[in-house]
């Protein structure tokens, strides 16, 4: 997804510090292809979605992790055992943004609606702990939030619908955003409550804060906290995560 970034926040604080996790695990991956949802497939002998789930389990204080799985889904209850962070799961729903709100909810049942949420994508597995730990220091708790995210620096083209280019775009002032995503639980509630009411697709949390007329800030991050989409970024992904590993860069 890309942004544009503008800067300016509040400089009001949340009381409650606690920050949860929630990973959205629900998706089918479309356009990854093959009969396996995306996050379970294999990279370097473990799932995906463990992966993305080692690094967010690092992060320090954290106090727990959600992961939102289909309603069908088998394989999750197969991963049962010593899986990192010792999350619990929930059903989730059938866009992102629906189980990310019932992950949300299931926190607010347990008590904790002034606390604070980092939502990681299932298919990201090759973020680093100090990345969503310099988040959480960068955000400081700042009520609009924020996200990571690497500014675009490809050439950007508006292109039409017979695949002629339109205009070239400046990209100055654009962002990809990643995630993990920080929030506090009831402000995204609301967000993405009234995106729902609008008719809004949100392809990410931070689009549910804009909605309130909030503006989350981005938190630099590097192009290898990118989401996997296609096949072929299996191999890109295991590439680096050697790379890291060799180099003690996780955590």
């Amino acid at each position: 997804m890309l942004l544009r970034f503008s800067g300016g926040q509040h400089n009001l604080h949340s009381r409650n510090r606690n920050i949860w996790g929630i990973i959205p695990c629900a998706g089918v991956g479309t356009r990854f292809g093959g009969g396996v949802p995306k996050q379970y497939e294999l990279l370097n002998n473990s799932p995906i979605v463990l992966h993305a789930l080692d690094r967010l389990s690092r992060v320090k204080g954290l106090l727990g992790i959600g992961v939102g799985v289909a309603r069908d889904d088998l394989r999750w209850a197969q991963l049962r055992g010593d899986l990192p962070g010792s999350p619990w799961h929930f059903t989730g729903g059938v866009t992102r943004a629906q189980t990310v709100r019932r992950g949300l909810e299931e926190l607010e049942q347990r008590g904790e609606g002034d606390a604070w949420v980092l939502v990681h994508d299932a298919a990201r597995p090759c973020v680093r702990t100090q990345d969503i730990e310099r988040l959480i220091e960068e955000v400081a708790f700042d009520p609009a939030g924020g996200f990571l995210a690497t500014p675009l620096a490809d050439t950007l083209k508006s292109v039409g619908q017979d695949s002629r280019v339109t205009q070239t775009v400046s990209r100055e002032g654009f962002w990809r955003a990643q995630t993990p995503q920080l929030f506090p639980i009831r402000t995204l509630i609301e967000g993405i409550d009234r995106c729902h009411e609008e008719g809004i697709i949100c392809t990410d949390d931070a689009q549910a804060i804009e909605s309130l007329g909030l503006h989350p800030r981005a938190v630099y991050c590097g192009d290898y906290n990118f989401k996997i989409t296609q096949r072929s970024d299996l191999g890109i992904a295991q590439m680096i995560l050697e790379e890291q590993e060799g180099t003690e860069c996780i955590g």
